[in-house]
């Protein structure tokens, strides 16, 4: 539902009731008319509570509500667009919790507000018992809720809980929250808390990392049980979602499940001498005896058990066996590590790179968390309809109802690895494409890859570009079918120099928009897509690969067979610089 012209009256009235005194635009009395809605207050005691400017840190607004001893932090967006939170989430992550709470550094240039906010802290320090971080807008909750992007960054700020315990030095809830103007209840924080029973514990520390490790054994139903809450966000901060279903550790854990619970053969205590368990980060645990209150919690490795188990209890529903020997399957426990830290701190991440090296660990798995990865996902969910799959094996986890209830149209899905070989073909970082392992591992050429502009691109030109990868072969053939018999060998050896040069077509052909249009929002590879691509390389691409191979130095080369040069981004220069002479093309990117 847009936003009417009566909300917006009601806005430009308050600002023009006040702007002489604290400035703004009328986009920035959203935060006022939202307080004195919902607080039943006049404008006069809440206008100090609010930022009207700059260097607010990610909350432009606050309030202490008294009777129910809560503190509302707030960032207001007089827009339905969710991922206008994105910025204000991270400036609040990075800085913000730190300059409220934590007294450890200060800003001259800080907002007035946030002075304000400081005082009437140090006055309710006894008073307040819960704290709420509420992003308001007038869009769709779920929405920000399915966002990967926003969801990183709202984990981020759960993480600097701390900041807030030590500041009224004890423990207060912390909840991040999305709320719509339209519904002014806030959708509940699903899975915030998980309780497990750990039996038989030990505690570990690294006082330097300021980390702590407890080790037990949880019953396999009850981490089940934290699975069926959180679905696929259990796995989100593991490297990997689970592996395919007739992957053989799955197979195993399935078959071991069936010995003990369906055929009685096997004792249910021997699961745990037979696999290697599982480890969890968390974010903080509470103990009461042997049960364990996880705040956040994350599987960082283990998830072929977890998704095992759901499997061959979906697969045994039915049958009697199951039922019967519930108890057998309550006894089998699984040996679990819970890590005490922040799930997105370099620590955790190296724990996690450690505990999945019985599979072989890929650099670009190691890239599955990043915030660009996570917003690029975002982006092509919201306006392609498509999955990207940050996370290996993360399309094949999600059921067609899953997948529906996200919005995803597309029946394939874009891949990590084949994505950042598209943005370097289409950047004509020819190279790249086939040192792809370097292009995740070296930090310089995967923020040159992954450029942050990207997130604010066209899809649809990502979708073209990748699309052009999956019809290479097609391409590849009209080359070869129309290109002389001595020009056969470095046809072949110029693959991703093809890649990059018919993406390069595209994007200079004067009909792009209708191209964008017909097949930029799917990654069905259409028979007229295929024929264009095939057209524009047999009547651009292959006269550039001519006039590359016959050039003196290059034709050298070849007579030497020597085809390195094929992979190189200056002849991609070289192509480019002489497709501009015959055709005024330009070099053309995502952005």
């Amino acid at each position: 539902m847009p936003i009417t012209q009566k909300e917006t009256n009601e806005l430009k009235q308050l600002h023009a009731d006040h702007q002489k005194t604290y400035g703004g635009r009328y986009e920035d009395y959203f935060a006022l008319h939202y307080l004195m809605k919902k607080f039943r207050r006049p404008a006069e005691d809440l206008l100090r509570q609010i930022a009207f400017g700059n260097n607010d840190y990610g909350v432009d607004a606050y309030h202490v509500d008294r009777e129910t001893r809560n503190l509302y932090l707030y960032q207001f967006k007089w827009s339905e667009n969710h991922n206008l939170f994105t910025e204000s989430l991270a400036r609040l992550a990075t800085n913000g919790m730190q300059l409220i709470f934590g007294g450890q550094f200060q800003d001259p240039k800080k907002n007035e507000m946030l002075s304000s906010l400081y005082a009437d802290l140090a006055e309710n320090r006894e008073l307040v018992n819960k704290v709420y971080v509420q992003f308001v807008f007038k869009g769709d909750v779920d929405k920000a809720e399915e966002s990967q992007g926003l969801t990183n960054r709202k984990e981020t700020l759960e993480n600097k809980h701390h900041f807030v315990d030590e500041y009224f030095g004890r423990s207060v809830p912390l909840r991040v929250e999305f709320v719509s103007d339209r519904k002014t209840n806030a959708a509940p924080v699903r899975g915030e808390r998980h309780k497990l029973s750990l039996t038989d514990r030990l505690t570990v520390e690294a006082p330097q990392n300021k980390v702590v490790m407890h080790v037990g054994f949880v019953p396999l139903l009850e981490l089940h049980g934290v699975y069926e809450v959180l679905g696929q966000t259990f796995f989100d901060r593991n490297i990997r979602a689970s592996l395919s279903v007739d992957a053989s550790p799955n197979v195993k854990i399935r078959e071991a499940l069936n010995a003990i619970v369906i055929k009685g053969e096997v004792e249910p205590e021997v699961f745990a001498f037979n696999h290697n368990g599982v480890t969890l980060a968390a974010e903080r645990v509470d103990f009461d005896g042997q049960d364990v209150t996880l705040h956040v919690p994350r599987l960082l490795n283990g998830a072929q058990t977890v998704s095992s188990a759901a499997k061959f209890l979906d697969d045994n529903q039915s049958n009697p066996q199951l039922k019967e020997n519930r108890a057998l399957l309550r006894r089998v426990k699984v040996l679990t590590r819970i890590v005490v830290s922040d799930p997105h701190g370099e620590f955790v991440t190296n724990v996690t790179m450690c505990n999945n090296r019985q599979n072989p660990v890929e650099p670009w798995h190691l890239r599955a968390n990043d915030t660009i990865q996570c917003d690029l996902a975002d982006r092509f969910r919201e306006e392609a309809g498509i999955f990207y799959s940050r996370q290996e094996n993360a399309f094949e986890a999600y059921t067609t109802e899953d997948l529906e209830e996200l919005g995803i149209t597309a029946d394939k899905d874009v891949t990590i690895r084949a994505l950042a070989q598209t943005f370097a073909a289409s950047q004509g970082e020819v190279d790249r494409v086939s040192r792809v392992r370097d292009l995740f591992e070296n930090q310089k050429m995967y923020v040159e890859t992954f450029k942050q502009d990207y997130v604010k691109a066209d899809v649809r030109r990502m979708v073209v570009a990748y699309k052009v990868g999956l019809i290479l072969n097609r391409v590849m053939l009209t080359l070869l079918e129309r290109c002389a018999q001595r020009h056969q060998t470095p046809v072949r050896r110029a693959r991703n120099l093809v890649w990059a040069l018919t993406i390069q077509a595209f994007f200079n052909d004067r009909a792009i928009a209708k191209y964008l249009d017909e097949y930029g929002t799917s990654l069905v590879k259409e028979a007229a897509f295929r024929e264009k691509a095939a057209e524009l390389a047999g009547s651009r691409v292959l006269p550039l690969l001519r006039d590359l191979f016959v050039e003196p130095n290059n034709a050298k080369k070849l007579e030497e067979e020597k085809y390195g040069f094929l992979k190189s981004k200056e002849a991609f220069k070289w192509c480019m610089s002489l497709a501009g002479e015959n055709w005024d093309w330009r070099k053309l990117g995502i952005f």
